[in-house]
């Protein structure tokens, strides 16, 4: 009659670690979504990476429900996927031989470790997700071989999975780079004016490394008009603070999207604009009657070199990634095919 030994325990630090990026990549595609706009064909691009977002989280759910909660017997292990619905049991019988493979992270060392079986399928389990791991393992390998020749397949195998992942990461990267790459310079139609008194001085804010321009308008006293970091850079910002104070007449150029959804409400505003960022609405240019704090056309260029720099960084690491998994994964290929036509041999 079997008899219970040992049965596995899940680390509860990990299995947060799980839902925090279910809920992360949720979160990602929730604002992916939220920008897309059936009438719009332009935010048609938005469906891609809510999706990739989306197929993330249910691989990260998969990847939870698929961990077996392991029951070692005195003659069998048990293991138990998808919250209990699919056992699949091992007799020791069946079980030839082992290798245990050491691994690093930087959430600390951890083993993989190997069961082949008598029909040559092979069970992997790992320590990084038990609390208890080597004590089930213990009861699992007791007076079973070790199989030297699975480790070097085994890291072929994986070589080839890193390099599907280096792929997968690489085309993403060249997918944002190529966001970046549109043009999206602002142009007279894009805009448009607003005129009001400053219900307070002009104020400059700091926070970590960025500033920015606040502007507080007496009739649209929910909202903050600002002038971020990079325009800052080509704003006259300084004669800006001091030409006008409070109660002075001021006139702002903003994005005409932004004025009807947020100030005339023609425009429905999306999810995003409802409730992130509500109250900041990005200034373009200001000027007076003789002089210009802000152009529209440096607003343009300085947001223009921002795209520069993100089609350089991720387009070269996308290029690298996608360059580098498709390396491996012929190398790894390719050496696999020649482990196995050596085996062939030899039988």
């Amino acid at each position: 009659m079997s008899q219970l030994k040992t049965v596995s325990k899940f680390k509860t630090s990990n299995r947060i670690l799980y839902i925090f990026g279910i809920l992360f990549f949720c979160f990602l595609s929730f604002l992916s979504f939220s920008k897309y706009n059936p009438n719009q064909a332009n935010t048609f691009q938005n469906l891609i990476p809510g999706i990739v977002f989306i197929l993330f989280a249910l691989f990260v759910f998969y990847c939870i429900i698929s961990l077996p909660t392991i029951y070692a017997y005195s003659d069998k292990i048990e293991l138990h996927r998808h919250l209990g619905l699919s056992k699949q049991t091992l007799f020791f019988s069946e079980i030839e031989n082992y290798i245990t493979i050491p691994k690093e992270s930087k959430y600390g060392n951890y083993e993989e470790l190997y069961l082949t079986l008598n029909n040559k399928e092979v069970i992997k389990l790992s320590s990084y997700d038990y609390a208890n791991f080597h004590e089930v393992q213990a009861d699992i390998i007791r007076n079973k071989p070790k199989n030297i020749a699975l480790e070097k397949q085994l890291e072929k195998k994986e070589n080839i999975k890193y390099s599907i992942i280096f792929l997968i990461i690489g085309v993403l990267f060249i997918y944002i780079a190529c966001q970046f790459y549109e043009d999206t310079s602002l142009t007279r139609n894009d805009i448009c004016v607003i005129k009001e008194k400053l219900a307070d001085d002009i104020k400059l804010e700091r926070s970590n490394k960025s500033r920015s321009l606040v502007f507080k308008l007496e009739n649209l006293s929910d909202f903050k008009f600002k002038i971020g970091s990079l325009a800052l850079k080509e704003t006259y910002y300084e004669d800006l603070m001091s030409d006008f104070k409070k109660g002075d007449l001021i006139y702002l150029t903003i994005k005409k999207d932004q004025y009807q959804k947020k100030i005339s409400k023609k425009t429905p505003m999306s999810v995003v604009d409802e409730y992130f960022h509500y109250e900041k609405i990005d200034v373009v240019e200001v000027e007076n009657k003789t002089f210009k704090y802000l152009s529209l056309s440096d607003y343009n260029k300085v947001n223009r070199q921002n795209d520069y720099w993100g089609i350089g960084f991720f387009g070269i690491f996308g290029i690298a990634l996608t360059i580098a998994g498709i390396c491996i994964y012929l190398k790894s290929t390719r050496n696999l095919k020649v482990t196995q036509s050596h085996k062939t041999t030899k039988h």
